[in-house]
């Protein structure tokens, strides 16, 4: 991936290519980003900029060695070229001198959790969706119900990686995603993240830097990428998905600065979204009294309608939920929404009239409990279904 590949962050990138140009990259650099605001990609230009042939050619080569130039050295790139066997290898995921390391399980009871053993799948996954979070990986590794971490054993494999001399670069970069999965194991990394081997370049990608360690933290250089910019996201989803400007407005203000969401979003009829939260609310609050019975077999359809989504789309319909919650607050305090339009806005309206804070958090709260529930491969329509009465009881609390 290139810096004019990576989404927005136009301030990072410049910066970073020119330390690159300078040779004057910390050896230890920590991406801080949230979820979608892209961090992997960036480390991933970054690496391919370290690696380029053409961005890294010797000054022997720029001067036309012992004979002088013959001809004027050309302009200095700010970015990978994308063509030398370097970048095609890097763009592959494939050079011998970018190291990836990642939360993983152990893939046999009697082995390591090693990141090695999972690289295929991460070529993959990442092909497919650079900004995806820790979730969407292990669900890309089938894990199932088991949990990613960055073992020890990763932790000298990675030492044993940087004290070998570089294949073809000049660098040697090692990548460490979701590098606050090392928890105590980043102790076993002090000394080489101190003082690394010749060339060697440490990037840690992080989303919870309040899980890291401090000794980590310490050694290390922070970048800390500002959520992607409305303008910046529309732009991208009008020219590489050819979405409707209108429509990546739309999706833009809902993801709010997060390119992940906004795929997913993008991927979904947004309408439909919209639809079947407004039916969602209107029959729960109707699931006791007088319309039980009619209620009640509208939940079930709404039930099965949400099962229906699958779950990278019952995710995003619930981030879409608390989205809409976000501008029901402010109008429930006398403000003005600047994202809401037509019926949105009519029904948002509404809704504020019926909730104070107290009950706008509690149903921020259960929405994300579902959330948290889909993510883990919780039965959907049980999950739908039982939040369903929550959302009654909170409509109906004095």
């Amino acid at each position: 991936m290139n810096f004019s590949e990576v989404v927005g962050q136009t301030a990072i990138k410049d910066q970073l290519s020119e330390l690159i140009g300078l040779k004057k990259l910390p050896h230890a650099l920590l991406l801080q980003s949230n979820e979608g605001r892209g961090g992997l990609p960036l480390a991933l230009a970054i690496a391919k900029n370290l690696v380029c042939e053409k961005r890294n050619r010797s000054e022997e080569a720029d001067s036309g060695g012992m004979f002088g130039a013959m001809l004027p050295p050309p302009e200095p790139l700010t970015d990978a070229c994308g063509t030398c066997p370097a970048c095609q290898k890097a763009e592959k995921l494939i050079h011998p001198d970018i190291h990836f390391t990642f939360p993983v399980y152990r893939r046999k009871s009697d082995s390591p959790a090693l990141s090695y053993d999972f690289i295929q799948e991460w070529r993959s996954a990442v092909t497919q969706n650079p900004y995806m979070n820790l979730i969407e990986w292990l669900q890309a590794t089938e894990a199932e119900n088991k949990q990613g971490n960055i073992s020890v054993a990763e932790c000298h494999e990675i030492i044993k990686r940087v004290n070998l001399k570089p294949y073809e670069a000049n660098s040697k970069v090692q990548i460490i995603w979701m590098a606050e999965q090392l928890r105590e194991t980043g102790n076993t990394l002090l000394k080489v993240i101190e003082e690394p081997p010749a060339d060697t370049i440490f990037i840690f990608v992080v989303e919870q830097i309040e899980l890291m360690l401090n000794t980590i933290l310490s050694r290390t250089q922070i970048v800390k990428l500002p959520p992607i910019s409305d303008e910046d996201m529309i732009e991208y989803l009008t020219k590489a998905l050819s979405m409707h400007p209108d429509q990546a407005l739309r999706v833009a203000r809902i993801a709010e600065g997060n390119l992940n969401s906004a795929l997913a979003l993008a991927h979904s009829d947004g309408n439909a979204y919209e639809q079947l939260l407004q039916k969602w609310l209107s029959t729960s609050i109707r699931l006791i009294g007088p319309h039980a019975a009619e209620s009640s077999v509208q939940l079930q359809a709404l039930t099965d309608e949400f099962a229906a989504l699958g779950r990278e789309h019952q995710k995003a319909f619930v981030k879409y939920a608390l989205w809409f919650l976000r501008e029901i607050a402010l109008l429930n305090n006398g403000l003005t929404s600047e994202k809401l339009f037509g019926n949105e806005l009519t029904f948002a309206t509404r809704v504020a009239q019926a909730l104070n804070v107290d009950k706008l958090l509690a149903i921020q709260k259960k929405l994300n409990d579902l959330h948290y529930h889909i993510e883990r491969n919780a039965n959907p329509k049980i999950a739908f279904y039982g939040i369903s009465f929550e959302l009654y009881r909170i409509f109906t609390q004095k």
